[in-house]
């Protein structure tokens, strides 16, 4: 009886404490979401398009980085240029439009970066809008993010969710 009576009055509590705490703080879990905007699409052959590479901050960012991967034989790249995110708030930025190779299909180290001392962004916007080119060949590409990076104004580096997306070029 005397540790039936221990469960009841120490270990309940305790518990009990662990899930309002998880509920008031579980918050700070919470991911940054970058995704590929719209998520899919269909093109004609031949027709020139473009993504949005979008960024819903969970906490204060300062920056972020991406590469996106593509299939070469059905889209080319011709363009990376900077969106709104982190200029959205009046601040300074630093923009890398990244290295664009359509033989391997890879657009690489695409970064942006707040360079007003202190800056940070909460508020969701477009980090990048890169422009595609369609092949004459119908199919489906996916336009997959990796090395999804976004950091703090201490460069911290900051959970990060990643949704990717696809492009399908088809004939009308």
């Amino acid at each position: 009886m005397k540790y039936r009576d221990m469960y009841q009055w120490l270990i309940l509590p305790l518990l009990l404490f662990a899930v309002v705490g998880l509920l008031f703080f579980g918050s700070a879990c919470e991911s940054t979401n970058t995704s590929i905007s719209p998520p899919s699409k269909t093109v004609a052959p031949g027709e020139t398009f473009t993504v949005d590479v979008l960024v819903t901050p969970a906490v204060h960012i300062a920056g972020a980085q991406f590469d996106l991967s593509f299939d070469p034989s059905l889209v080319t790249a011709i363009s990376v240029e900077e969106g709104d995110l982190f200029n959205q708030g009046g601040f300074n930025t630093f923009f890398l439009p990244g290295t664009i190779d359509n033989d391997a299909g890879i657009i690489t180290g695409v970064a942006s970066v707040i360079t007003t001392c202190g800056g940070t962004m909460t508020v969701p916007g477009t980090l990048a809008t890169i422009t595609f080119i369609a092949s004459p060949i119908e199919g489906t590409s996916a336009l997959d993010l990796t090395n999804v990076i976004a950091g703090d104004k201490q460069g911290q580096r900051v959970t990060v969710q990643v949704n990717s997306g696809s492009v399908t070029i088809s004939n009308p």
